[in-house]
Order: C-alpha cells, then sequence, then structure tokens
C-alpha cells in the first residue's frame, strides 16, 4: 500500500505492508522540488517507484541506515538514474547490510547492498535550500533536513512520538538529547516524520519530547542512586518489559532505554541545555 499526498511544496508517500488488505505498520518518505527524502521499503517497491517516477526527481537524500528508509535505494538510483547521498556511517552499513529480524523482514523487507555517495552540507534546490543536520541518537547515523525558509524539518526517525517509552539495540540517549537540542535551536515549524507524517507545532512536541524522556531520566537515576537494581528500576518506571520485546527478538524494548539512560547516568547530575 501507498498513500500519496500532496501539501503543495512537500509530497508525502504513506507507504505499509498489508495483511488481508490492512495495513500492518505506516511509515513515510517525502520529496521536495526535485528532492526524495528515503526510498521507502522492500515491500513496496513496485508502487514506490511508479509514483516517484511521475515526479522530477533530481537527487534522494537518506535520513539512515534502516530498511524502512532505505529500501528502494539502488533500484531508484538505477531506474531514475540520480544520485543518492548518505552519511559515511549509512553507507558503511549499506555496502554490507546486517541480518536483520523476522518481524523487520516481515514488516519491511530484507535490506538490500547499496553504495550511496557521501551526503553534502547543503542542498540548493530550484526554489529552497536544504540543510543537512547530523542528529544520532536513534541510530549513529542518523541525519535530519531542514528547510529554513518555512521551517520544515525532514526528521526521520529523530521524534517518532513525544511519549516513546523503548528503544532499538544501540540506540543511545545522550545523543537524542544532544540532536534534539540541536534541532530545538533551529526552531522547527513543521515536522515530517518517518512514522507519523506532517505534524505541525513542531516546536512544542520536540520539547514535550525532550522534557518526558529528562524527568524519565531523572526517575531512573533517583532509584539507581537509592541502589535499586535494573530490574527493579525497569519495574518501578514501565511496570515491566513490554510484549513486543520477545515478539522483536530482542532487538526493541523499555530494557534498551534504562540501560542507556544508565550508561549516561552522569548527564542527569546537570541542568537541561534548555529551559524545561
Amino acid at each position: 500500500m501507498l498513500i500519496k499526498i500532496d501539501y503543495g511544496d512537500v509530497v508525502e508517500f504513506k507507504a505499509a505492508r498489508t495483511i488481508l488488505n490492512k495495513p500492518l505498520y505506516f511509515s513515510h518518505f517525502f520529496y521536495i522540488d526535485g528532492l526524495l527524502i528515503d526510498t521507502g521499503f522492500a515491500h513496496v517497491s513496485r508502487e514506490v517507484l511508479e509514483a516517484v517516477k511521475k515526479l522530477p526527481v533530481e537527487k534522494i537524500v537518506i535520513t539512515h541506515q534502516h530498511e524502512d528508509h532505505t529500501g528502494n535505494i539502488d533500484l531508484l538510483r538505477r531506474e531514475l538514474g540520480v544520485p543518492v547521498y548518505a552519511h559515511p556511517e549509512t553507507i558503511k552499513v549499506l555496502e554490507n547490510p546486517p541480518k536483520i529480524e523476522i518481524y523487520r523482514k516481515l514488516m519491511w523487507g530484507s535490506p538490500l547492498p547499496a553504495k550511496p555517495l557521501p551526503v553534502e552540507k547543503d542542498y540548493k534546490l530550484k526554489n529552497y535550500t536544504i540543510n543537512t543536520i547530523y542528529t544520532p541518537g536513534h541510530s549513529i547515523d542518523h541525519t535530519c533536513y531542514f528547510e529554513p525558509q518555512n521551517g520544515y524539518l525532514f526528521c526521520g526517525d529523530l521524534y517518532l512520538g513525544e511519549s516513546l517509552t523503548g528503544f532499538m539495540v544501540g540506540e543511545n540517549i545522550a545523543d537524542h538529547f544532544k540532536s534534539l537540542e540541536k534541532i530545538l535551536a533551529l526552531k522547527p515549524k513543521v515536522l515530517f516524520c518517518g512514522l507519523k507524517g506532517r505534524l505541525e507545532n513542531a516546536l512544542d512536541r520536540l520539547r514535550s519530547k525532550y522534557e518526558i524522556w529528562w524527568n524519565l531520566g531523572c526517575q531512573v537515576k533517583e532509584l539507581y542512586d537509592a541502589k535499586a537494581s535494573r530490574s527493579q528500576i525497569m519495574k518501578k518506571v514501565f511496570g515491566g518489559e513490554i510484549y513486543f520485546y520477545y515478539f522483536s527478538q530482542d532487538n526493541w524494548g523499555r530494557r534498551y532505554m534504562i540501560d542507556s539512560i544508565l550508561d549516561n547516568i552522569d548527564i542527569f547530575d546537570h541542568p537541561t541545555k534548555i529551559s524545561l
């Protein structure tokens, strides 16, 4: 399933694999002024190619390595004859994609090898300039793209929601905070999110996310200082692990968020760098 939503200067593509005509999980990618941001996933490759061929795509940029964002890189590069750009850490992963868990194969498909070009600092389009902003946290290579004229932030998986209480393996809470601080300083107005699509009130949403996660970290630190164990902390804070952890084959869970907070516990000794 691929749904096209036209916002005038930005086109949103909302993609999902379906079972019995019901979408499993939506992910989004976007087009603005000749630039395609992410490529969707392999299970919708035919629909993506058909839709994107109707647009004057001149280049493609990638937000990060995960297969729901990169699944059609080589297909679109080959069929459209346009360059694809990504962060150097993204390129390392895409040259030799790792094995992924069954749920990811089911939802999005296995990643295919690709070799994008190194991302550029800015992209000067016909009507807009897009700035590249390195924003690790969700993954080591995560990158946002900012259009300052309208305050558009193409944020990949930086946002995902304000009260998300779980991490994939490898996410880093300290990097998340630094990236959110960097983005908040830009004062974006509209988010174009990989999970939720186009969202107004960008600053309020990002500040709320920061505040909720900071308060969560302070709660964990208080329990840590009281000598609570990791399992006691998770039970007190979350009530236990989410069932999806077991379905994900240990790939996504509340424990990884707790672990990342504990690994970076010293940051909660200091005031936040934004006013909450």
